[in-house]
């Protein structure tokens, strides 16, 4: 093909910029060609007379911290956008930023409990199973306790205390009452729970020293308060003198006695 005249530029420029659709746009009235420029806020890039250009440190990219990411940069060269982890500062924050990501280590003592933490193996009290016949553990089980630095403790150690209140009475010769539970001697014993802490249950003991002097054909009985414990006759023909017995009574009970609390016993 060939062709031979003048060439028509204004119809060149026409046909070409006919077919210009976003980056670039034809001027008809001014016959020019000129780059296109996005109006939505945050565009950069800018016209001069040298050419298009974005400057140095423009912000590209529109970034903000959250409460547990700290966003930085603006996506330039020298710029790159990055966001590092907020880690709170408070005592006892186990999660920290590992050369391989987050990681929050727990750090279990040898003694005490079991687990690991994980979803599979949750922290637990490392416990032994319940050895006695008798349940639930609910109602026969004693508790711990939490003290000042943190350590576990047990209920308060039972512990035994003896108080004692002695005298060596001589009792004029008396005789035998002919009624019985007739008292002789009347003893009082004050007895006090030393502890501060833990409630008392009391168990007495009395003791009785007797001597009888029986006639032929006498008898007596003694004893503690209405319990007659010995009872002796003289079936001889002559008198009995010094019989001599001891005696002891165990079981009379008090309680319970609070801390400090100071009973009378008789």
């Amino acid at each position: 093909m060939s062709a031979t005249g003048s060439f028509d530029c204004e119809a060149v420029q026409d046909c070409v910029g006919a077919g210009f659709v976003q980056g670039l746009q034809y001027d008809d009235a001014a016959n020019q060609f000129r780059a296109r420029l996005d109006p939505a806020p945050g565009n950069n890039l800018q016209q001069s007379a040298a050419g298009l250009f974005v400057p140095t440190g423009a912000a590209t990219v529109s970034v903000a911290d959250s409460s547990c990411i700290d966003m930085s940069g603006n996506g330039a060269g020298g710029s790159p956008i990055t966001a590092a982890p907020i880690l709170n500062a408070a005592a006892g924050n186990l999660i920290s930023c590992t050369p391989t990501g987050l990681r929050a280590a727990l750090t279990l003592a040898t003694c005490g409990l079991s687990g690991d933490g994980s979803a599979a193996a949750p922290l637990a009290a490392k416990v032994a199973a319940w050895p006695y016949p008798c349940t639930p553990v609910d109602t026969f089980a004693g508790n711990v306790y939490c003290d000042s630095t943190g350590t576990l403790r047990s209920e308060p150690r039972a512990t035994f205390n003896a108080q004692q209140n002695s005298a060596n009475t001589q009792v004029a010769a008396t005789a035998v009452p002919a009624a019985i539970d007739t008292p002789v001697d009347t003893r009082t014993l004050v007895v006090t729970n030393p502890d501060t802490c833990r409630t008392a249950y009391v168990l007495c003991s009395q003791e009785l020293d007797v001597d009888l002097v029986l006639p032929s054909n006498a008898g007596a009985a003694y004893g503690f308060g209405t319990d007659e414990m010995v009872y002796h006759s003289n079936r001889g023909s002559t008198t009995e003198t010094d019989f001599h017995v001891q005696v002891m009574k165990v079981g009379q009970f008090i309680g319970p006695l609070a801390p400090g609390g100071t009973p009378t016993w008789r």
